[in-house]
């Protein structure tokens, strides 16, 4: 038998081969009656570093890093969304811009209706012509459409002359045209490009206080008929000629003793000698001025009217 190490009594520590426990006395040696001695659990040893919570769950971790992912991107959108309305808001006011204004109609970001003007149209179709011409403009439909017009080829403002009566072409030009409402709306800018050369059968005389030269053959004195004519040119035109544009600033044209004064009333901005030449056939009614490198284009139709056009505009006469 197996020597016990430890009394199956009382469990106090025997020595080797001791028959009796010398704590409660019981015989050791007697196997009949043992029964297991109970030890104390051994304890483990207690980790000093935390417990581990197992591997992560991976599933959960991807979830939250998709709806972190998804809360980001529409924190994007809203900011970029946000930006867009204002940066729209801000340029549709402009200063109130007319010509952004109208790029806004119907967008939705004013609610104000696009205005939409026709182009102007002309009496006289574009080409080459061999004698004055009159060029009518006519109006589009609209509520208070005013017509502005240049005949030098520039673009027309509602700084430029407005259209009242026709304008007479004794030379080439380009007629442009637009239409302006009360509103301010505009349409486009027409054009026109008219070529007038009227043939060389005309007189030049220099004016000046010689008298007109008269061929004489017989006692009667004969004046050549351009002459006639060239004569009653001067006298239609003579005197003082007022000329207004729509913002209400005035020129006045003064033909006397082959002079050319051009004023504002107030200060004088040309004075110099003139000359000039009639077309035939028109009665004296249509003729050219030339002074200081400029040429005057002048018409006098209707007569009896006490107006004139210089260059296409209409002047009225001063008593």
């Amino acid at each position: 038998m197996e020597d016990l190490e430890f009394c199956p009594k009382c469990g106090a520590k025997l020595d080797p081969g001791e028959p009796f426990c010398g704590n409660c006395g019981f015989e050791t040696e007697v196997s009949d009656h043992l029964v297991p001695i109970p030890q104390e659990p051994i304890q483990p040893v207690q980790m000093v570093s935390a417990q581990m919570s197992g591997p992560p769950n991976t599933s959960s971790a991807g979830s939250q890093k998709t709806v972190i992912i998804m809360a980001v991107i529409l924190g994007v959108i809203v900011l970029i969304g946000g930006a867009t309305f204002l940066w729209f808001s801000l340029s549709g006011k402009n200063n109130g811009n007319p010509a952004n204004t109208n790029d806004l109609a119907n967008s939705g970001v004013t609610g104000e209706k696009q205005v939409v003007i026709d182009l102007p149209s002309y009496s006289l179709n574009e080409g080459s012509y061999a004698s004055s011409q009159k060029v009518e403009i006519n109006k589009p439909s609209g509520e208070e459409i005013v017509v502005y017009f240049t005949i030098d080829g520039t673009d027309p403002t509602d700084k430029s002359s407005r259209y009242e009566a026709p304008i007479v072409l004794n030379a080439s030009a380009t007629v442009k045209s637009i239409a302006i409402d009360k509103g301010g709306n505009k349409s486009g800018i027409k054009t026109g490009t008219y070529t007038i050369t009227i043939p060389q059968q005309t007189a030049t005389q220099q004016a000046t206080t010689q008298q007109p030269t008269t061929t004489t053959t017989t006692p009667a004195v004969t004046v050549a008929p351009e002459v006639n004519e060239w004569q009653q040119f001067e006298d239609y035109i003579s005197g003082t000629w007022k000329w207004t544009d729509s913002s209400g600033f005035t020129l006045y044209y003064q033909f006397s003793g082959g002079m050319l004064l051009v004023t504002d009333g107030g200060s004088d901005y040309y004075y110099d000698y003139y000359s000039s030449t009639v077309s035939t056939g028109t009665n004296g009614t249509i003729g050219t001025i030339y002074t200081g490198g400029d040429q005057l284009y002048i018409d006098c139709n209707p007569l009896g009217d006490n107006a004139i056009y210089i260059n296409g505009y209409p002047c009225t006469y001063v008593p």
